[in-house]
């Protein structure tokens, strides 16, 4: 009888085992359930954000949610947003118990601030050092982002709340100067800090460099000069690079030519090199005749970004054909050779910058252009035919005419601003003006939009501005079409403004209900321009002409990490996509490469050294995408060495086109959209070249 009865203790186990795994159940139900609310919520932030909805009691409620991550994403979300409602609320966030939203909630308002009226930011900005610093466990981001938005009335201020010794936020405070410098704001005080992070030694910054050298020349650095010098030592390449622009800034102040020399000629890092030839473009080779060797010597060099570099910036010395020494005689042989590359050794890139070089130095049309230019690609031939305007050689009118009549968007642009250069280079040639004038009324009927923009910029330029070409502009804008034409939208919409014709206003009045707002925004401006009436408050915000893709299904199918093969002529290139800070850009990249193969045979069109390679235009020049455009992602990712970026027209105008940067560049954080990281194949990166293919982008799942 008692062996039917299970022993008391196997009960109470048995008994104890079903309520830890009732328990377990229901604690795993409950945190799915918790998961699945957060996701909504996201979600609906998410949607709110790309909408552009107007801040409201939608995202103030979500920015008090009980749910630090929603509470993040809700802060977050303002700094895209950027409206100025929202800056109370995110001014108490500051406060956050959590601090990734604390840290969210100072981004935000560097994002925003700028967007208030001057005597605005001087009430926010002392609310913030006076009274939130001491409060916020975000004091450092804050720092840094008052830089983004603060008056130089607060400079003095901020200095003494964050950079006295032992300057707990020396850092922050040190990108917040970088960022006030440049907006082309900077103090005494300033530098006086920035000197003391920037000397050698291993306190050294980077970024005090980089903000000293975005400062540019002033009585303080140019004194300091000989002790900065021993940076050129410094093992951080991203210090050296920006001493050379510094010093280059500064014109050699205090016989520093021979430093940038050296590292022209020795610096193991090629974004140095380039760097310090761009520093030796702004001497005066009169003074200093070693200068030429330098250059010369780089023509030759092993990476291509540097000897394009020197090639693009001899010119910028003051360099004369007419000089018989030796080492001049030399340099125009060589430019001459790699100029007309009758042996077909020479990279097309080397050809072009050498016969620009060659054409400016001599004042007269590049040879290789006379002589069977058309079986050129048009890449090159673009450039000859600048080059050919940028000479002032009064013979290439005639040949620059006959190039506008042509049939590529590329060489009819080139021819443009090839015409443009040269009348510009002679002002005093009425006929010249008049005749570059009318080619860029009669090109404004092309209906391409890079041959438009171009037209309509050039006819901003008062040597060109004429009544007869309102009308041809308008019928210009008539033909455009949004989203895909939104950049030269504003392009002939600010021409429109600056000729201040009064037929141009029931156009543009029109625009203001277009849903585009940057072309709203241009057409406001315009119509201020013409009336002097404020016209900003008649903008109807809408949402017509921005993808709204709101395929969250989708979204959640992508793996937390999301990778990107980027298979390329030169190789690969491993990205991570980020796609926390830009879902809807990372949901755009992987459906464009998967679902339309989009990427695919595209090529690189754009190469900056030592700032960008950029990519992912069906057009191959700068003006394609794919046929709608995004919303601007901010997010605080900065923008380091390897960051992928979206490129745009404006705010809101991202579409396919993403670069990578060769080098750090603050001047993009917060203006772009960072898409991912480089993880794999940087040296890939720094090897891209114009024309260079993109054979696919893969993504890995």
């Amino acid at each position: 009888m008692c062996n039917s009865v299970p022993p008391p203790v196997k009960t109470h186990f048995l008994a104890f085992a079903i309520v830890v795994v009732s328990n377990q159940a229901h604690l795993q139900t409950t945190q799915e359930q918790r998961e699945e609310i957060r996701l909504e919520k996201i979600e609906s932030i998410l949607r709110l954000q790309d909408l552009r909805a107007p801040f409201d009691g939608r995202v103030a409620a979500l920015m008090s949610d009980d749910d630090p991550v929603v509470r993040r994403r809700a802060i977050l979300a303002c700094g895209s947003l950027q409206d100025t409602s929202a800056i109370g609320l995110l001014t108490r966030a500051l406060c956050d118990s959590d601090s990734s939203a604390a840290a969210a909630a100072a981004f935000a308002l560097g994002q925003t601030g700028l967007r208030l009226s001057e005597r605005g930011r001087e009430s926010l900005q002392s609310e913030l050092i006076r009274k939130r610093l001491p409060q916020t466990r975000a004091a450092g981001r804050l720092v840094e982002e008052i830089g983004k938005f603060g008056t130089a009335e607060c400079l003095s201020d901020l200095i003494a709340a964050a950079g006295v010794p032992p300057g707990r936020y020396a850092e922050n405070l040190i990108m917040s100067l970088a960022r006030f410098a440049i907006r082309g704001i900077s103090s005494p005080e300033g530098v006086k800090f920035l000197l003391r992070y920037a000397q050698p030694g291993i306190l050294t910054r980077w970024q005090a460099v980089y903000a000293l050298q975005r400062i540019g020349e002033n009585a303080q650095t140019r004194a300091a000069i000989g002790s900065l010098s021993g940076l050129e030592r410094h093992g951080d390449p991203l210090v050296r690079m920006n001493l050379a622009v510094l010093i280059g800034k500064l014109r050699g102040a205090g016989g520093q030519a021979d430093l940038l020399e050296r590292m022209a000629n020795a610096d193991r890092d090629w974004r140095v090199r380039v760097n310090a030839l761009r520093g030796l473009g702004q001497m005066s080779w009169k003074e200093d005749k070693g200068v030429v060797t330098t250059f010369r010597r780089a023509f030759s060099d092993r990476n291509l970004h540097v000897a394009v570099t020197s090639l693009s910036a001899l010119a910028g010395i003051g360099f004369d054909a007419r000089d018989t020494a030796a080492g001049a005689l030399e340099t125009m042989r060589q430019l001459d050779s790699m100029g007309s590359n009758t042996s077909g050794s020479v990279a097309w890139q080397i050809q072009a910058e050498a016969a620009a070089a060659l054409a400016k130095i001599e004042g007269r049309i590049p040879r290789s252009l006379l002589s069977g230019g058309e079986l050129m690609r048009p890449e090159l031939r673009g450039r000859l035919i600048r080059a050919a305007g940028e000479s002032g050689d009064p013979a290439a009118q005639e040949l620059l005419l006959a190039a506008v009549a042509e049939n590529d968007p590329v060489i009819v642009s080139a021819s443009l601003e090839g015409l443009r250069s040269l009348a510009l280079r002679h002002p005093e040639n009425r006929a010249l003006a008049d005749s570059a004038s009318s080619a860029a009324i009669r090109s404004l009927g092309r209906q391409d939009m890079a041959i438009v923009s171009t037209a309509a910029d050039m006819l901003k330029d008062s040597l060109f501005r004429r009544s007869a070409a309102v009308l041809p502009l308008l019928k210009a804008l008539e033909e455009l079409r949004l989203p895909g034409d939104t950049e030269t939208m504003q392009d002939v919409v600010r021409t429109l403004g600056v000729l201040r014709d009064s037929r141009a206003t029931g156009a543009l009045l029109e625009l203001l209900r277009c849903g585009d707002q940057p072309v709203a925004q241009a057409a406001a401006e315009a119509l201020g321009q013409i009336t002097g009436n404020d016209y900003a408050g008649m903008i109807v915000r809408d949402t017509l002409h921005v993808t709204t893709d709101f395929d969250f299904a989708f979204l959640r199918s992508l793996p937390p990490v999301v990778r990107a093969r980027l298979h390329t002529s030169r190789g690969d290139i491993l990205i991570e996509l980020d796609r926390e800070g830009a879902p809807f850009t990372t949901m755009s990249i992987v459906k464009l490469s998967e679902q339309r193969m989009f990427f695919r045979g595209l090529t690189f069109h754009r190469v900056v050294p030592n700032f960008v390679v950029q990519g992912g235009d069906p057009r191959g020049d700068g003006w394609g995408g794919p046929g709608y455009s995004l919303r601007s992602e901010f997010s605080m990712s900065p923008f380091g060495t390897g960051t992928v970026g979206i490129a745009s027209a404006g705010k809101d105008t991202e579409g396919s086109q993403f670069f990578i940067t060769h080098s750090p560049q603050p001047h993009l954080d917060g203006r772009y959209t960072v898409a991912g990281n480089v993880v794999e194949g940087m040296d890939v990166v720094d090897e891209l070249q114009v024309g260079d293919r993109i054979y696919d982008i893969l993504i890995l799942r």
